[in-house]
C-alpha cells in the first residue's frame, strides 16, 4: 500500500537540543567523578538564562555553572546573541534522588532494577548504510550542512524536514526537502549555499545513493520559506530537555517510547533499553532476516527484566516468536546487563546527543579515551543471528 513518511531533524543550536546537550554535559561531569551516579536532569533555556531541575544521587561534586557555560559557549552563536561563556545566568534547582526510587533501582541484593516503568522502541532499515530509514537519515544529513558551510554563514539553529513516499512495491521516492536555518549572510546567499549543499552531494552520501534519491527523485527543495532569520536559539524560542524525542529516534517510521533520552544515566530504561532496542533491531536487519525491524521492550519500576518483548519484521514474520525467545534467552536485558554491554558509565552522552543517538555505522564509530561512543550501533550479533536463523 502506498504510504508517505515525514521526518525532521534539528541542529545543535536549536534551543531544545541545547537543553539536551546541557543535561548530558552535566551527566558526563558527574560520571567522570562517580561512575555510579544516578541522574535525571532537566533543563530549560530561555534567552541567556538556564534553569536546571531534576534529581541526582552521586558522591561527585561538580561546578554546575562552569559546565553549563562551557556547553553554551561551544555552540557558536553569533556575538549579537550574547550567549557566550560570561553571558549565561544559571538557576540550579537540582535535588537529590528520592530514597524510595533509589531503593527500587540499587537494590540490596545487588540487582539494578528499572528506574521507572518504561516502553522503549528501536528500529532499523537496510535502506541506508547506517541502517537508519531513508527519511530520518536524510533529515539528519541536512542539518549537518550548518557545520559544513560554517556558522559565520548559517546556523547553528537549523531544522530540516524530509517527505518520502513509498509506492505499492515499497520503493521510496523523496518528494520534498525543507530546510530552515538562521543565517548571518544574506537570505539569497543562505538559500544558495544550502541548495548547493543538497544538490552537489555535500551530504556525504555514496554517488549511487545520491543519484538515486536526489538526482533521480528530484525532490522539491524549499529553503527558509518564512524569509530572513537572523536571531535564533534561546533568544527566539524556549528550549526544554527531551522535547525532541521523535527527532532523536526515527521520525515517522516507528513509534517511540514515552520517555526522552537525555540527562538520564543508564539505570533509566528510557535510555538504556531504547539503545538496546536499536541494537537488536539493527542486528536483525544486518543479519538479513528482514529489511526493516522494530523491537519493543517494556519494564516495571524496580524489576530488572522486561515484562514484554515485541519484535516486528517486514518479512520472515514466521520467525518472530523464535527470535523473541532467542533474545530473551541470550541477551541480558536488565539495566545492569545493558550497562555492562554498552559500558554505560562512560561520560559519552553530550557527544552522543550532539551527533545523534542513532545512525553511526560500524566503520566510523567515534572513539573517546579509547572506548566506543556508540556501542549500540555495532552489529556484533548479526553473524550469530544469521547462523541461528537460516533464511
Amino acid at each position: 500500500m502506498k504510504r508517505t513518511v515525514i521526518c525532521e531533524y534539528v541542529g545543535n543550536g536549536h534551543p531544545d537540543k541545547v537543553a539536551d546537550q546541557i543535561s548530558d554535559a552535566l551527566l558526563d561531569a558527574f560520571l567522570e567523578k562517580d561512575p555510579d551516579t544516578r541522574a535525571g536532569i532537566e533543563v530549560m533555556v530561555k534567552d541567556n538564562i538556564v534553569v536546571l531541575g531534576g534529581e541526582v544521587k552521586t558522591s561527585a561534586q561538580i561546578d554546575y555553572e562552569y559546565v553549563v557555560r562551557q556547553t553554551m559557549n561551544g555552540i557558536d552563536y553569533p556575538e549579537n546573541h550574547h550567549l557566550g561563556f560570561d553571558d549565561i545566568r544559571v538557576i540550579n534547582l537540582i535535588g537529590k534522588q528520592s530514597s524510595e526510587i533509589s531503593r527500587s533501582v540499587d537494590r540490596e541484593d545487588g540487582i539494578i532494577g528499572a528506574g521507572d516503568q518504561g516502553f522503549c522502541v528501536g528500529f532499523a532499515s537496510n535502506e541506508t548504510a547506517t541502517y537508519m530509514p531513508l527519511g530520518a537519515y536524510l533529515a539528519r544529513q541536512l542539518c549537518k550542512c550548518a557545520d559544513s558551510i560554517g556558522h559565520q554563514k548559517i546556523g547553528p539553529d537549523i531544522k530540516s524536514q524530509v517527505v518520502v513516499t513509498y509506492d505499492e512495491n515499497g520503493k521510496p521516492h523523496v518528494d520534498s526537502i525543507l530546510v530552515s536555518s538562521m543565517h548571518q549572510c544574506s537570505l539569497d546567499e543562505c538559500r544558495a549555499l544550502i541548495r548547493q549543499y543538497i544538490t552537489t552531494n555535500g551530504m556525504g552520501m555514496s554517488e549511487a545513493f545520491f543519484n538515486r534519491h536526489i538526482i533521480e527523485d528530484r525532490p522539491d527543495i524549499t529553503i527558509n520559506p518564512s524569509g530572513e532569520w537572523h536571531i535564533g536559539g534561546s533568544i527566539s524560542d524556549c528550549g526544554m530537555t527531551n522535547r525532541k524525542i521523535v527527532v532523536d529516534q526515527y521520525g515517522g517510521y516507528a513509534s517511540v517510547g514515552g520517555g526522552g533520552l537525555s540527562g538520564k544515566d543508564m539505570s533509566k530504561v528510557d535510555r538504556s533499553a531504547t539503545y538496546m532496542c536499536r541494537f537488536l533491531a539493527k542486528n536483525i536487519v544486518a543479519a538479513g532476516i528482514a529489511d526493516t525491524a522494530k523491537v519493543e521492550l517494556a519494564y516495571m519500576i524496580g524489576l530488572p527484566q522486561p515484562c514484554a518483548i515485541n519484535v516486528d519484521l517486514n518479512r520472515n514474520r514466521h520467525l518472530t516468536d523464535a527470535i523473541t525467545a532467542w533474545i530473551r534467552d541470550n541477551v541480558d536485558l536488565s539495566p545492569k546487563g545493558i550497562m555492562e554491554r554498552f559500558d554505560g558509565s562512560k561520560p559519552r552522552y553530550n557527544r552522543v546527543t550532539q551527533f545523534g543517538h542513532f545512525g553511526t555505522s560500524d566503520s566510523d564509530l567515534l572513539q573517546t579515551e579509547g572506548y566506543n561512543c556508540f556501542p549500540w550501533e555495532e552489529t556484533t550479533l548479526a553473524k550469530t543471528l544469521q547462523t541461528h536463523f537460516t533464511v
